[in-house]
């Protein structure tokens, strides 16, 4: 095919000019996130991975821990355990857990926040038979609120998550939170290192730990398996789901 010199003139001309402006196909064969999404839309949360190869690692031991450790556990006691029991065991904790929930919500200078935890927990604890009944959901000043930690205050008082972590058998974290969960712990009643059972015979502070972690067991699944997917890549599902819940809770 015998091309003229006008065509090769003009292929010249389009080269300059794109040589002269290499940014130009970049910005106007590519839309941006704004473009697909809107401008008041931001984008999602990255997590900062540098251990990725430990993480990696840890995520596979926790994986097997809970395909064959912790599922089994939790089909059994679900499958024995009537619901009514389970419901008030879980609030019976969950109740025990108010200190977490007060320090976070104080922490955050949520006034109204721990007025409304501290409310709960009275109710709940003396009418409602230590924590295993909630008859405080049914007033109308002590409604069920969002739950707070010292991670999320962390998080609110501008201090960055910092690198993603994975921890043998709590799952998927990263410094900041790592920071608030020892925060958390402090406050704990029954956790170390403060734990205001220090007094009681081993038996009972290990019956204790096992029967909170059994009983928690149903929902960490459930929202492990809800963060997993069915991903291909299930690490990068649980660390982006991660990430992204704990920026919501924070901005919530």
């Amino acid at each position: 095919m015998k091309i003229s010199k006008y065509s090769i003139s003009i292929f010249l001309v389009l080269l300059v000019c794109l040589a002269s402006f290499p940014g130009l196909v970049e910005a106007e064969d590519f839309l941006s996130f704004d473009d697909l999404y809107g401008e008041d839309v931001d984008p999602p949360v990255r997590a900062n991975d540098p251990f990725e190869p430990v993480n990696r690692f840890t995520f596979g031991f926790n994986d097997l821990v809970f395909s064959y450790v912790l599922r089994p556990v939790s089909k059994t006691y679900t499958a024995i355990t009537p619901d009514i029991i389970e419901r008030g065991a879980s609030n019976f904790f969950d109740n025990l857990n108010y200190p977490v929930r007060l320090a976070g919500n104080l922490l955050q200078g949520r006034l109204k926040g721990a007025w409304v935890e501290t409310g709960r927990f009275a109710v709940n604890t003396v009418v409602g038979v230590a924590g295993v009944m909630t008859p405080a959901d049914h007033l109308e000043s002590f409604r069920p609120i969002p739950p707070e930690d010292v991670g999320q205050a962390f998080g609110t008082w501008g201090i960055g998550a910092g690198p993603y972590l994975v921890l043998p058998f709590f799952g998927p974290s990263n410094l900041r939170d790592l920071g608030g969960m020892i925060g958390d712990r402090a406050v704990h009643p029954l956790k170390e290192p403060f734990s205001l059972i220090d007094d009681w015979d081993w038996e009972w502070r290990l019956g204790l730990t096992l029967t909170d972690v059994i009983v928690s067991t149903p929902d960490i699944l459930e929202r492990y398996e809800q963060l997993r997917g069915s991903s291909i890549d299930p690490y990068s599902a649980v660390k982006n789901g991660y990430t992204q819940f704990r920026q919501a809770a924070i901005e919530q």
